[in-house]
Parts: C-alpha cells; sequence; structure tokens
C-alpha cells in the first residue's frame, strides 16, 4: 500500500518551502524524463475547462513524456475534486498536513519506505519517476 500524503494551499510561507516553485513550473513546462501522465484518447473533464481530449497536450511539445501542462491540468481536476467535496476529505482542518510525503507499508503494517518532502509539492525524491526507489 502507497500513501501519498500532500499539504493543499498556497501561502508566502508555502512558496518558500525547498523545491516548491520547481515542482509547481515542472506542472506548467513538462519534464522529458517523466512518462505521459494522460492518453491521446482520454477525455479530460477539469473545471473551469471545458472537456478536450489527452491529444490536445501534443500541440504543446509532443507526446510519450509529462507535456507542457499534463501535470498542471491533473492537478487542477485533483483540486476541484477535493474542494467540491471538502468535508468529506477533511472533516477537521486540525488533521491538515503541511508537506508532503510518500510512506510504503507491507500487509502487516510495517514502514518499508518514507520520503519526507521538505516542499509542500513533493512526495518523491525523485519526482519525474516518483517509484524508481522500487
Amino acid at each position: 500500500m502507497v500513501l501519498n500524503v500532500k499539504g493543499m494551499g498556497v501561502s508566502r510561507q508555502r512558496i518558500g518551502s525547498p523545491g516548491t516553485l520547481a515542482e509547481v513550473f515542472r506542472g506548467y513546462w513538462g519534464d522529458r524524463l517523466a512518462p505521459q501522465l494522460i492518453d491521446q484518447s482520454e477525455v479530460i473533464h477539469a473545471k473551469p475547462l471545458p472537456p478536450f481530449k489527452g491529444s490536445l497536450f501534443n500541440l504543446a511539445g509532443g507526446k510519450e513524456f509529462q507535456r507542457p501542462f499534463e501535470l498542471a491540468t491533473l492537478r487542477l481536476r485533483n483540486m476541484t475534486e477535493v474542494m467540491s467535496h471538502w468535508k468529506t476529505y477533511i472533516p477537521d482542518g486540525a488533521y491538515l498536513t503541511q508537506r508532503g510525503g510518500t510512506f510504503l507499508f507491507n500487509s502487516q503494517g510495517e514502514l518499508l519506505y518514507e520520503h519526507r518532502a521538505r516542499g509542500i509539492l513533493g512526495f518523491a525524491a525523485n519526482m519525474s519517476r516518483p517509484l524508481s526507489f522500487l
């Protein structure tokens, strides 16, 4: 079981977190070392954007790698989902995480791997290939 823990929201303090701006920009610029995230034929529903096919990202730089705006679009879709169901995901704001991290447990609940990010958007030591530790 892999558990990703991500903080939400943006403030001056979080923007100053190590690696945060680089990770934000990676979502807009793309990452030629990371795999493509959205299939060409997938229809993307990310309000307030109108629905569109994943092949639209090809116009921003190609295919078979994480294309410009691809990660940013997934983040928008995730943010919209969380914000529209806020009380379901966050019943008590006191437990809202402030940093990112990844924790891998075996079936007995023993910790096999952990990464504690120094920045707000980080969840892996290698963000281009987050499961490379396997």
